[in-house]
């Protein structure tokens, strides 16, 4: 009788033992697994320098300073091209055109294009920019919400030249994860605005 209460006791002692260590096993083990929410990667900004647009022996209509980061990619039409910047697989979308009495009609499309966003946009600012020594008119446009734009901007002589702008990254909209990207996009274009000179 007595050994029968020593096993009894034994069983219930091991029985305890197992039942706490299967309990502590599964519970850090279902801590551990735990579904943790979706992330975005982040993004860093590679050191740069300023580069002339020039110094790429482009025959364009214009001149204008840029980061390093990213180089110019000629399209079949003078003055059209983009600045890739590989890093963020971002671009600024460029085009030039004559004015020959349209200026109106230059800007005038330059909003309709920017506004096109306003559907998903939260908002959009608009700021004037003027530099009477280089003959620069034109408006920067900062876009804000999940946009595939954040940025897009003209700049014109009011005679000859007429540029307009547009920032794109090709990557999903988030204004969160991409702000670093967009703010330095948006840098990017008050440079350009800041250096352009006509040829």
């Amino acid at each position: 009788m007595k050994t029968k209460f020593v096993y009894i006791t034994i069983l219930v002692f091991v029985v305890a033992v197992i039942a706490t260590s299967f309990h502590s096993f599964f519970s850090s083990y279902s801590n551990s697994t735990d579904l943790r929410p979706y992330g975005f990667m982040r993004l860093t900004i590679p050191k740069d320098s300023s580069v002339e647009l020039k110094l790429n022996n482009l025959n364009l209509p214009f001149n204008f300073i840029h980061s390093s980061n990213g180089y110019w990619i000629n399209k079949s039409e003078l003055g059209w091209g983009d600045i890739f910047y590989p890093f963020c697989n971002g671009r600024i979308q460029i085009t030039h055109k004559n004015i020959n009495g349209n200026l109106s009609q230059l800007i005038e499309d330059a909003h309709k294009m920017t506004f096109k966003h306003s559907v998903v946009a939260d908002g959009i600012d608009q700021k004037n920019y003027m530099n009477s020594e280089r003959n620069i008119n034109g408006v920067v446009f900062r876009i804000y919400g999940n946009t595939a734009s954040s940025i897009q901007f003209f700049a014109t002589d009011s005679i000859s030249n007429f540029i307009r702008g547009a920032a794109y990254i090709y990557a999903q909209p988030n204004p969160d994860s991409l702000k670093p990207i967009n703010e330095f996009l948006e840098q990017e274009v008050i440079n350009i605005m800041e250096s352009i000179h006509w040829k």
